[in-house]
């Protein structure tokens, strides 16, 4: 069919933009084509299987009832409560015999010891040998040398101030060895000598040492407090005296 101008009604050429005779711009009457959709590819119907009915089975109860009864399960069950019984039984009698043959066997052992006797592990070890008080003829020695040394300090001290006031050195060292000489003659006497003479004269020694620091300690004690040095020096002066005559004859008898 052929087309017109809208305008002057002069035929167009269907491929003309304008009119030939006005010149007016030929819209296109035609409907747009929609655009072309992508076509999918066709799906073949697959084919049919011939319908299979599934077999379901009948309702079951969740509790199944036994197949059988049994008739003889309280029969069964009754022997295996014997059985155990039996030998729970035994086993019991058994551990009760056991235990009352082991009793018996150790009363029969207890009995056939001899009375206030006790197991070879306890056997009475036999009484030591008396000490041969070497280690504390030793310490009487080294006491002595000890106080001899204090005394000399105690002289140089003397030759250098006029008191012992404001000095605690001298007097802690007499202290310390006064208890070094008590705790000698304390072992001295808990001690089972071999020599019991040995032991007596060595005591009186260690006395006679504690006589000798005791004077040095009281004379530098009263020398403090105001008082003369004088008198606790002599009577350490005359424990000296003696203990040099007592180790003397000790050193001739004993060494």
């Amino acid at each position: 069919m052929a087309n017109f101008c809208k305008k002057c009604g002069a035929p167009l050429n269907p491929t003309s933009k304008f009119c030939t005779k006005c010149g007016a711009q030929i819209v296109d009457s035609q409907p747009q084509q929609a655009p072309v959709q992508p076509q999918r590819p066709i799906q073949q119907p697959m084919p049919q299987q011939p319908y299979q009915q599934q077999y379901q089975s009948p309702y079951q109860s969740p509790y199944q009832a036994p197949a059988k009864s049994q008739d003889n399960n309280p029969l069964i069950i009754g022997l295996l409560v014997l059985v155990v019984l039996l030998l729970g039984g035994g086993v019991g009698y058994y551990m009760y015999t056991n235990a009352a043959d082991n009793g018996q066997a150790n009363y029969s052992k207890i009995e056939k010891q001899a009375p206030g006797s006790s197991g070879s592990a306890e056997k009475e070890q036999p009484a030591p040998a008396g000490a041969n008080l070497d280690d504390l003829v030793r310490e009487k020695d080294s006491i002595d040398t000890a106080i001899g040394e204090l005394a000399n300090r105690i002289n140089s001290h003397l030759s250098n101030h006029s008191s012992f006031r404001g000095y605690d050195g001298l007097k802690n060292d007499a202290k310390a060895i006064i208890d070094r000489a008590n705790n000698a003659k304390d072992r001295l006497n808990g001690m089972n000598a071999a020599d019991n003479a040995k032991k007596e004269a060595l005591m009186n020694l260690f006395s006679l040492e504690i006589d000798r620091a005791q004077g040095l300690y009281k004379g530098i004690v009263d020398n403090q407090n105001g008082g003369d040095y004088s008198l606790g020096f002599q009577q350490g002066t005359k424990a000296s005296y003696s203990f040099d005559a007592a180790n003397s004859s000790f050193n001739a008898n004993y060494k």
